[in-house]
């Protein structure tokens, strides 16, 4: 038994939907209008063209036999009026009780009465109590408007309507049904845009989520068939870029720690040799390999961890920080928020900023700590007093390996690392990090985080 193919989830099939669904809620907003208005749209008896139908009707019940003008009457009444036949005036008088007379135009009389003669009279009620059941309305309360006719018999054609209590022109409710339409399509097209924008919206978060972070999850395959498409080679690029960045993590770490085997050697020959001053600039050398490499692994190592993200009080880990340099005798001023809660890696974070505070501390004075609350982010500014960095330098001290020298040499410092550490950290977490020389002397670092809430 084959299954049943049904067409595809497409673009181009979600605007036909669209379109459709918005012409049949058109179609039942007009049609629940029409009802609700009931009798209340229908035109007054005085119109032309209905004052015309009802001249036609009189003329024939005047032509009928008496016998047959009961039946013939009924038979001819519209959906605008009713009417009825009655052969002395006793009748009329009863309908005429509790009314009140109608001023027509003599122009309409007489386009009534044509050439007949006939004598014309037209009033309404003043009660509910002439309207027929099947004439109320909810949201009015309807009376009838009556036109007499007495023919030439002196037999009498009685033709009623119900008034039109909104008294609206035929513009205004030309203006109902167009606003209904545009209602009806608004609204359609707003869900329906709703239901297309959001595997967009959800695709553009997967791809800034992937820019900060290559070990991001992947994202569902959901949507139209153009979308899906996308996702699908989204996703494979995905994989492969992460196979990528293993595959070269792996063969680094892999590279550096092989060479701790010829490092071993080296020093180990050295040894052996009987200059004093050439063996210490070797044993300097080897020890600052050394050094080297257990940076590269530990960098690469914490590259390859998978830290989960977590709330936690921002707040209270700079603190910390500024806490265990207070415990050796360094005071760091802490200004911001007593409480800030935050989502992400809080041990990732710690290195980051352990990492900047450090370098206030070996390279600067009067290290201070910062947090401001922005509109949609979470400002921490570092600074200190000291010599700075010169200007062309700002951009390339976040490179790997690359190092200052002078106060920020390679005798004082590290291998370099450590502000690649501080920029791949805050960059995992979709922010940035900025140095900048202050006016009055010192540097001040500026990490900007997208705020979680």
């Amino acid at each position: 038994m084959s299954r049943i193919q049904w067409p595809r989830d497409t673009i181009a099939r979600r605007f036909a939907l669209t379109i459709v669904l918005a012409s049949l809620t058109t179609i039942g907003l007009n049609q629940i209008y029409l009802n609700v208005e009931g009798v209340l749209g229908l035109p007054p008896i005085g119109k032309p063209e209905l004052l015309d139908q009802a001249h036609i009707i009189a003329k024939l019940i005047e032509a009928a036999p008496p016998q047959a003008r009961p039946r013939l009457a009924a038979s001819t009444g519209i959906r605008d009026f009713q009417v009825n036949w009655y052969a002395d005036r006793s009748q009329v008088v009863l309908l005429s009780e509790n009314t009140k007379d109608v001023v027509f135009s003599p122009e309409t009389i007489q386009r009534f009465r044509g050439e007949t003669n006939w004598n014309v009279a037209i009033f309404e009620s003043e009660n509910n109590s002439i309207a027929s059941s099947k004439d109320r309305h909810a949201f009015t309360k309807p009376e009838k408007i009556f036109m007499t006719v007495q023919l030439h018999d002196n037999s009498w054609v009685v033709f009623s309507a119900t008034r039109q209590d909104w008294g609206m022109a035929r513009a205004k409710r030309i203006g109902i049904v167009l606003a209904l339409l545009i209602l009806s399509v608004v609204a359609i097209s707003l869900v329906a845009a709703r239901q297309l924008a959001k595997p967009i919206e959800q695709f553009s978060e997967a791809v800034r989520r992937f820019g900060v972070n290559t070990r991001a999850p992947q994202m569902s395959e959901t949507g139209p068939q153009e979308l899906r498409v996308a996702i699908k080679a989204f996703n494979a690029m995905q994989t492969r870029i992460q196979k990528f960045v293993s595959d070269r993590t792996s063969m680094l770490m892999a590279i550096s720690h092989d060479l701790r085997t010829p490092l071993t050697r080296m020093r180990l020959r050295g040894e052996f040799i009987e200059d004093t001053e050439q063996q210490t600039k070797l044993f300097r050398d080897v020890d600052e390999m050394h050094a080297m490499i257990d940076a590269v692994l530990n960098f690469f190592r914490d590259d390859t961890e998978t830290e989960q993200t977590t709330q936690f009080d921002l707040s209270e880990l700079l603190r910390t920080i500024r806490d265990d340099y207070t415990d050796q005798g360094i005071n760091i001023p802490y200004y911001g928020p007593e409480h800030q809660v935050y989502s992400g890696r809080p041990m990732g974070l710690k290195r980051a900023f352990s990492n900047l505070i450090d370098n206030t501390v070996k390279y600067g004075t009067q290290p201070e700590i910062e947090v401001a609350c922005l509109e949609k982010a979470i400002s921490v500014t570092i600074r200190d007093r000291g010599p700075g960095i010169p200007s062309a330098s700002l951009q390339q001290v976040f490179t790997p390996f690359y190092r200052l020298e002078g106060s920020r040499g390679r005798k004082t410092g590290g291998v370099g690392l450590g502000l690649t550490v501080v920029r791949t950290i805050i960059h995992s977490h979709g922010g940035d990090v900025v140095l900048r020389n202050r006016d009055d002397g010192g540097l001040e670092a500026i990490i900007t985080l997208p705020s979680s809430s």
